[in-house]
């Protein structure tokens, strides 16, 4: 896969972003998240959820905190009822949704637990780029070559 240039936001800062699609059964949603190699799962906007129909009484729900130190309500659906898709790439989204405030500057999350655990990521940092490429648990290509 090849190398992806950091986006802008609307605040003008440049941020490794990537658009993935949300599944769930014949729906699907596509969003915006930065891909955050310090996120331990991924974590959503409880809209999208909504928007696939999913019944936030039927979600798993505890306490968490975000990175703001802001408690949250975690919502959570069993593994297996959503996927995640990059690109051609399709996987189980194993990751969290939250309630976004109005007004709060944040970001949807892709994190280790599901998208890095598909993928080879590689920020340069210096250049606002960042490689996505299959981990060797999904080979392509000739990618099994030994040296």
């Amino acid at each position: 896969m090849p190398w992806y240039k950091y986006s802008v936001t609307p605040n003008g800062h440049r941020q490794p972003l990537v658009a993935v699609r949300l599944l769930h059964g014949n729906r699907q949603v596509q969003l915006v998240a930065v891909v955050d190699s310090g996120a331990e799962t991924s974590l959503l906007n409880i809209e999208y959820a909504d928007l696939l129909g999913l019944d936030r009484n039927d979600a798993t729900k505890k306490e968490g905190r975000v990175a703001s130190g802001d408690e949250v309500t975690v919502y959570r659906w069993p593994d297996g009822l959503l996927e995640l898709q990059f690109e051609a790439h399709r996987f189980a989204f194993a990751g969290s949704f939250i309630e976004f405030p109005p007004t709060a500057d944040s970001d949807n999350l892709m994190g280790r637990r599901d998208f890095f655990s598909q993928f080879i990521v590689q920020f340069w940092d210096a250049k606002r780029l960042m490689n996505i490429d299959l981990s060797p648990d999904h080979p392509h290509g000739d990618a099994t070559t030994e040296i």
